[in-house]
Formats: structure tokens, sequence, C-alpha cells
């Protein structure tokens, strides 16, 4: 339990990001917000920006999301598995 500690804070809450639910900023103790809403959110705005230059949330698959693609990775996946239990049975004759 924390006692004596008040902090102002700016929840935003977004429903249209498949990420983020929510975001919380903790306002520094020497500002007095004087400031507009407007200000506060832009702000906010401009932080979010600076701290995620070059960061994708977007997921970009490996082989892609075709059918064709799908079936390629499925028959090399079968070929694998054709390939090691070959070279078994050609290394377990070998040994008798």
């Amino acid at each position: 339990m924390i006692r004596g500690a008040q902090k102002k804070m700016i929840v935003i809450r977004t429903h249209d990001s498949r990420v983020f639910e929510e975001a919380y900023f903790v306002i520094r103790r020497d500002t007095e917000i004087s400031e507009g809403e407007t200000d506060m959110l832009t702000e906010a705005d401009r932080i979010i920006r600076h701290s995620t230059q070059g960061f994708s949330v977007t997921r970009t698959p490996i082989l892609g999301e075709g059918k064709w693609k799908r079936l390629a990775l499925r028959l090399a996946w079968l070929a694998g598995g054709f390939l090691m239990g070959s070279g078994c049975t050609a290394l377990y004759l070998w040994l008798l």
C-alpha cells in the first residue's frame, strides 16, 4: 500500500485500436493544469508518436496467407518427414 501518494493522471480510452485499450499519463507534480484538454491530448499524441517511431504492430506473415503457400508448406513438411524416415531406414539397414 502506498501512503500519501496523490497523482494526477490522464486516462485515454480507445475503442478503435486493435492493440491498445487504455493509455495512462501521469502529470508532473510541478505542472499546473492550466492547459486545455486539447493541448494535453495533443502532447500525449506527440509523446506516443515520438516513442513508437519505427515500430510497427501489424503482423507480416512469413509465407503469406494464400492457399498455395499453405499447400507448399505442407508439402515441404511431408517431404522432410519422408527424407527423415528414409535416412533412418537406410541407417538401420546399414548397421545390420
